[in-house]
């Protein structure tokens, strides 16, 4: 039986490449976080298979990649940071500086 491609599981595929890109990981990682051989998930980004909700539920766990960004591609995420840092923890803080400092060193890198 030959795989089809369907145009939703074509649109989530090129938008998990991107997200996947984007925070400077490979194929490899993504496949290993969802138990999936590398050739699979590479089927999956390419829209030959498409990507289980559970699936999608471990990436927004592990990498925080929004699944109605995959499903949708709504990118329509308002976050106000002066109200975040006036009204979280010490802790909540640095850890969300430390969080947007490693990212700004994979983006400086390309690593």
């Amino acid at each position: 039986m030959k795989a089809e491609k369907k145009e939703i599981n074509i649109q989530i595929g090129k938008r998990l490449q991107t997200a996947r890109e984007n925070s400077g990981y490979t194929q490899e990682v993504f496949a290993e976080t969802l138990d999936v051989g590398v050739e699979h998930y590479r089927k999956i980004e390419s829209g030959v298979y498409g990507l289980q909700p559970e699936k999608m539920l471990i990436l927004y766990e592990k990498y925080r990649i929004e699944p109605t960004y995959l499903v949708t591609g709504d990118t329509n995420h308002k976050v106000d940071i002066e109200l975040f840092l006036a009204n979280c923890s010490r802790e909540e803080r640095d850890a969300f500086i430390d969080r947007m400092l490693a990212y700004m060193r994979k983006l400086m890198t390309g690593r």
